[in-house]
C-alpha cells in the first residue's frame, strides 16, 4: 500500500490510535488541522467550511505522497476511488450512545458554550444534539440528520463506504484493533498506550430510550458494521 489514511470520528477513542500510527511512520506522516473554517460564517456554516479545508488538505496530503495521514477528516469516495485508490483507509468506532455522551461532556468540559444547554436531557430538545448524534451519517456519508429529511439513504451510505475500509476497530476490544494493526501495516507497531476497554460512560437510565431513538441511525450503521465484521 502507499500509506493510511485514519479517520478519527470524534469521542472514539481514536487519538491513541492515531498516535501509535503516526510513530509507526514518523518521517512520513500528517494531521489534518483543525479550526479551518471561514470566520465569517457561523454556526453550522462555519462547521461545515472547517470540514472542507480539511477535506482540501487531505487531498493535498495524497497528492504529495504522505504515508500516514489523520484526522478529524470525512470520507471522500472519490478519493478513495482515484487518488487515493492505493492507501488503507482505517477508523475506530463505539457505541453510538455511549459516543454522544462522551461528546457531550467533553464539550462541557473544555468548550463551554452559554448558548448549549447545561443538562443532557435539556441538550437532546436542541438542533445541535441532532449533529452530535449523527457523527457516522456526517463522516462517512457526508450529512448530518439535521441536514437531511430522511437518513435511510445516508445510513446505506455509510455502510457501503465502511465496508471498502481496510479496518473498522471496536473500541470496546482495542487488543483486537492493535493486532489487526499490526497486521495491516506489516511491520512494528509502538505500544498503545490506552490499549485496553475504555472506562465506561455513565448513561442516565431515564435518558436511554430517548438517546437510542436520537442516536438510530448510528446505531444501525454500527451494528451493521459489527454483524459484518463478525460473519467475516
Amino acid at each position: 500500500m502507499a500509506g493510511f489514511i485514519y479517520i478519527h470520528v470524534p469521542k472514539c477513542g481514536g487519538s491513541s490510535f492515531g498516535a501509535a500510527l503516526r510513530l509507526r511512520f514518523l518521517t512520513s506522516q500528517a494531521t489534518i488541522r483543525l479550526g479551518q473554517g471561514d470566520l465569517s460564517l457561523t454556526g453550522e456554516a462555519h462547521i461545515l467550511s472547517d470540514y472542507a479545508a480539511r477535506r482540501r488538505e487531505l487531498h493535498a496530503h495524497v497528492a504529495r505522497g504522505v504515508r500516514m495521514i489523520s484526522g478529524h477528516v470525512q470520507y471522500d469516495s472519490d478519493l478513495h476511488l482515484n487518488e487515493a485508490q492505493n492507501y488503507g483507509f482505517l477508523t475506530l468506532l463505539r457505541d453510538p450512545v455511549s459516543r454522544f455522551v462522551s461528546h457531550y461532556n467533553y464539550l462541557q468540559r473544555k468548550h463551554p458554550d452559554a448558548q448549549r444547554p447545561d443538562t443532557l436531557d435539556a441538550f437532546l430538545e436542541t438542533r445541535a444534539a441532532h449533529r452530535l448524534a449523527s457523527q457516522y451519517l456526517f463522516y462517512f456519508a457526508g450529512q448530518s440528520q439535521g441536514q437531511a429529511q430522511d437518513t435511510g439513504p445516508l445510513v446505506i451510505r455509510a455502510i457501503r463506504a465502511l465496508s471498502c475500509f481496510d479496518l473498522v476497530g471496536d473500541l470496546s476490544d482495542p487488543q483486537a484493533c492493535h493486532a489487526a494493526l499490526r497486521e495491516i501495516t506489516n511491520g512494528p507497531l509502538p505500544l498503545w498506550h490506552r490499549n485496553r476497554a475504555p472506562q465506561s460512560v455513565s448513561v442516565p437510565r431515564n435518558l436511554r430510550s430517548r438517546l437510542e431513538h436520537l442516536c438510530a441511525p448510528d446505531l444501525e450503521i454500527f451494528e451493521s458494521v459489527r454483524h459484518h465484521k463478525a460473519a467475516a
